[in-house]
């Protein structure tokens, strides 16, 4: 049995495999996701509907990945949790007594550098490395934004001439 997927089937799909794959990961949230590139990509080429990958887009990462996340941090660096981790650890037979002390004496090193405050109660002073680099991100944004209103202007003009040439033709 030969079945040939539908133009309505490959959308459905693709609105799902977005939803899907902009949920998948979560612990990937900083990096890029090539398998999301890949979904964006397919998307394009079966021509799906901007708004519907980017609705699901938005449904995936907006509303499931960051309640996920959200989540995952609080119970992650809960202090009463991370203390349950650590006696875990010690009740673990043979090795575990032995790797409790070290692992319990990291996490206090690690929360007593998290918690340092300079003297003044201020943050320390961002390098001019650090200030570049946020300026930089700054022009690309701006840059994509002017980018992306010039396309919605050709495209509007573009729909305008094509009118004025339908109706030239009608006349």
């Amino acid at each position: 049995m030969n079945v040939r997927p539908s133009y309505g089937h490959i959308e459905y799909l693709a609105h799902l495999n977005s939803l899907v794959l902009s949920k998948r990961h979560t612990s990937l949230c900083s990096i890029p996701n090539p398998l999301f590139d890949l979904a964006g990509i397919t998307c394009g080429h079966f021509l799906v509907p901007f708004w519907t990958f980017f609705g699901a887009t938005l449904i995936g990462k907006a509303i499931i990945k960051m309640h996920i996340q959200k989540i995952f941090v609080i119970i992650t660096f809960s202090k009463h949790i991370v203390e349950q981790m650590v006696a875990f650890i010690g009740a673990v037979p043979g090795i575990g007594p032995s790797l409790q002390k070290p692992f319990q004496e990291y996490l206090e090193a690690q929360r007593q550098k998290l918690h340092h405050r300079s003297e003044m109660g201020a943050p320390q002073g961002e390098n001019w490395l650090s200030w570049m680099f946020e300026k930089l991100v700054i022009a690309m944004v701006c840059y994509f934004i002017l980018s992306i209103i010039n396309s919605m202007a050709q495209s509007y003009a573009k729909r305008i001439q094509q009118r004025i040439k339908s109706e030239e033709k009608t006349k």
